[in-house]
């Protein structure tokens, strides 16, 4: 998947998540109507400092709208057996870390 497609697949994500329009995302940063219609068709990239402002308003990170595991529409983009072995290890490895600490503050 290309950086951009991916960008525009998060940034609609995000501001779905927050349940927001287009139009209230560009009142939100301050620019000209359909600002925000235009970036997610494609049509126009924000600048650095226009993806801090959409990630201020979204309550998010500038690298979350560049993740390829952030929205849905993404993640069925990747091979899905490689995103289950990932999240199947970071559970392993957490759920180990807990049963190790049960077992040392049970064993004294």
């Amino acid at each position: 998947m290309k950086l951009k497609e991916l960008f525009i697949n998060n940034l609609k994500f995000y501001r779905k998540e927050k349940r927001m329009t287009q139009n209230e995302l560009t009142l939100a940063i301050d620019k000209s109507y359909n600002y925000i219609n235009s970036v997610e068709q494609g049509k126009m990239m924000p600048s650095f400092d226009v993806i801090e402002q959409i990630c201020e308003v979204l309550q998010i990170k500038p690298v979350q709208l560049f993740d390829e595991q952030a929205s849905p529409e993404n993640i069925k983009a990747f091979n899905k057996e490689d995103y289950i072995n990932g999240i199947s290890e970071k559970l392993f490895d957490k759920l180990k870390t807990l049963i190790s600490y049960e077992i040392r503050n049970t064993i004294g």
